[in-house]
């Protein structure tokens, strides 16, 4: 797995989706790899991850003009948890 934010923001990498549900720091990141990292097909995991997906597929709603270039994501139109818009942002600004 080519991850971005993840191995970043944990300073360990991982080979597999199973390797990141396992782990608490890793798990708590990967709506945000879903949403930033579209290198990945993230459709073939969405079964394991649901939770995760949907709530990038959230993010991807309320923010879509800063992802022009992505593939894009369902949306789902819900109110973005306002305890995660602060990580958001940090990791927004990580990788511009």
């Amino acid at each position: 797995m080519k991850l971005k934010i993840i191995p970043a923001f944990t300073g360990k990498e991982y080979l597999s989706i199973d390797e990141i549900l396992k782990d608490k720091k890793a798990k708590k990141l990967l709506w945000a790899e879903i949403l930033f990292n579209d290198e990945i097909d993230w459709e073939k995991y969405k079964e394991k991850i649901k939770e995760d997906y949907k709530q990038a597929a959230v993010f991807y709603t309320n923010f879509k003009y800063l992802f022009k270039n992505r593939k894009p994501l369902p949306e789902i139109k819900e109110r973005v948890d306002e305890r995660k818009i602060r990580r958001f942002e940090e990791i927004y600004r990580f990788l511009s």
